[in-house]
């Protein structure tokens, strides 16, 4: 009878530890199923997202616009449709599509907009780095001032940023700070890449994520500095506004804000519309208007392409920066994967 229990026992243990086998077993089996499916939703979206980005280049080339606004960057939008309903959702395969999209950023919106903005954004609408020099430096410093730096402090940063090109502009004029060149890393021609701004005695890694989508490294810089006023967000107005009244305090910075936005955002006021860039800069009679704000067709534009696979839900993003002559064919020039 002893012998008959443990025999019992012995088994029901041989049970328990086999099933525990079993369920191990199963379990591991589901998880690699599970990280399969993951990756294979990794690459239809990674597949998807450039598919979407070669559909850009094909709709920059085959409908261009004749000039850029907040509603229609580089590629035309029809009077029928809106942004969204082009951006939104690009068929790529049978099971995957691509979206065209950006955080919305400050710009003249009611409160009813969506957060998301769909479409390219106009590398022309920042403040590009490789043309600011010691005649325009306040431009940057007024930026770096609008995320809590005094003008002292704005002023030495920017002109570090000036400085790191290794001109040696800058630091030829004591007028402006006392630097100790000791801790400048110069490299002697431009800005290749925003990450280089890390690299400038004086950027912390909290003011660089602050100016980050308000500063390019891209366009011809050879001419001077040129922001497009029909795309340029407020910050950046506000920036060249501030600035510009700085150096002429005769000049009202809110009064040229007020111009700009209105040139920019049409009639209705508000950005992102059918009537973006209606007015054109020309209609403009202040002498004092700066040199800096101007209109033209930028040559650069950056694409923010978001992959889907509808069976997963696994997303790839890809962000590139397309070299987009008139009426050429879009070439991409820089992207990076997240």
């Amino acid at each position: 009878m002893d012998n008959k229990g443990v025999i019992l026992i012995t088994v029901l243990w041989v049970l328990v530890i086999l099933s525990l086998i079993a369920w191990g077993l199963g379990r591991r089996s589901s998880l690699e199923v599970s990280l399969l499916e993951t990756y294979r939703g990794k690459l239809r979206s990674t597949a998807a997202a450039r598919a979407g980005l070669s559909k850009v280049l094909d709709m920059m080339q085959r409908s261009p616009t004749s000039k850029d606004t907040l509603y229609a960057t580089a590629i035309s939008i029809d009077a029928a449709k809106t942004p969204a309903d082009i951006f939104a959702r690009i068929d790529t395969g049978p099971d995957t599509y691509a979206i065209i999209q950006w955080p919305a950023r400050n710009y003249s919106t009611g409160d009813s907009k969506s957060p998301l903005e769909y479409g390219l954004r106009d590398e022309a609408a920042k403040i590009n780095i490789n043309a600011i020099n010691v005649t325009n430096f306040q431009i940057l410093s007024a930026l770096l001032q609008e995320q809590g730096l005094t003008q002292p402090q704005a002023d030495k940063l920017a002109m570090a940023v000036v400085n790191y090109t290794g001109t040696g502009a800058a630091t030829t004029n004591g007028a402006f700070f006392d630097m100790d060149d000791a801790l400048l890393k110069p490299k002697n021609k431009p800005y290749e890449n925003l990450l280089e701004l890390l690299e400038v005695n004086g950027m912390t890694k909290e003011i660089f994520d602050k100016i980050k989508d308000e500063v390019t490294v891209y366009g011809n810089a050879q001419n001077g500095l040129w922001i497009n006023t029909d795309t340029a967000d407020n910050a950046v107005l506000q920036a060249v506004a501030n600035a510009t009244s700085r150096v002429n305090p005769s000049i009202t910075a809110a009064d040229i804000i007020s111009q700009a936005t209105t040139i920019r955002d049409g009639a209705d006021s508000q950005s992102l519309t059918q009537d973006d860039g209606a007015t054109s800069i020309a209609s403009i009679t202040n002498p004092n208007w700066p040199s800096a704000l101007q209109e033209g067709k930028s040559g650069f534009y950056k694409a923010r392409v978001v992959g889907v696979d509808k069976a997963s839900g696994t997303r790839t993003v890809l962000e590139a920066v397309i070299s987009g002559p008139q009426g050429g064919a879009g070439e991409i020039v820089s992207w990076q994967r997240n």
